[in-house]
């Protein structure tokens, strides 16, 4: 818990750093800063696909309003975890109990899903900076692999949870169209295209 309460402090930090950021206005130089002239608030939608992770395949749909954004992912969808059976009774093995010898264990990411809420700031002129933070939960499929027969059988399920985190960035490459690349700790290396607009 303690940890949890130290990135989300990290987290409130940085926000209050950029803070100004998002105050920031434009003024007319011609009637001497009296008359705002408010831009456009930048939004896109993109998508990701990935690989590299720990569950291979991965994609993530998002949308982003100003400086903020959120991501949806999934990893997994295109995994194939080799022929097993279920069956294993006789074979000794029991989800609650050591693999017996002659075993060993073969762990297949099946599904993670990922919520990710990011922070972007233009940089440069068409580029765009982005990281985030977010949270995922995981279940693998754990099978016990008799290596002298080549035979594998249902073991267990695994589930986990936590944070999980993406750094990268963007380039706009025509009108409305910005294409980038990030890393993301379990989607991997991914690629993304945007379509923006204000």
């Amino acid at each position: 818990m303690k940890k949890y309460l130290f990135y989300a402090s990290v987290l409130l930090i940085v926000l209050n750093i950029f803070s100004p950021l998002l105050q920031a206005q434009d003024y007319d130089e011609n009637n001497g800063g009296s008359e705002e002239v408010i831009d456009g608030i930048s939004k896109s939608i993109f998508f990701d696909l990935g690989f590299g992770g720990p569950a291979g395949l991965s994609g993530g749909l998002g949308f982003r309003y100003s400086y903020f954004s959120f991501t949806l992912g999934l990893s997994g969808f295109a995994n194939k975890v080799p022929a097993y059976q279920i069956n294993n009774y006789g074979t000794g093995i029991n989800a609650s109990q050591p693999l017996p010898v002659g075993y060993s264990q073969e762990s297949y990411s099946a599904l993670i899903v990922t919520g990710d809420f990011g922070f972007n700031y233009e940089i440069a002129p068409k580029i765009i900076a982005f990281a985030s933070i977010g949270y995922y939960s995981q279940q693998d499929t754990i099978l016990a692999h008799d290596y002298k027969q080549d035979l594998r059988y249902y073991y267990k399920y695994y589930t986990s949870s936590g944070l999980c985190y993406s750094i990268g960035g963007e380039y706009t490459i025509a009108d409305n169209i910005n294409v980038g690349i990030g890393y993301h700790t379990k989607r991997g290396v991914f690629g993304r295209i945007a379509y923006t607009w204000k």
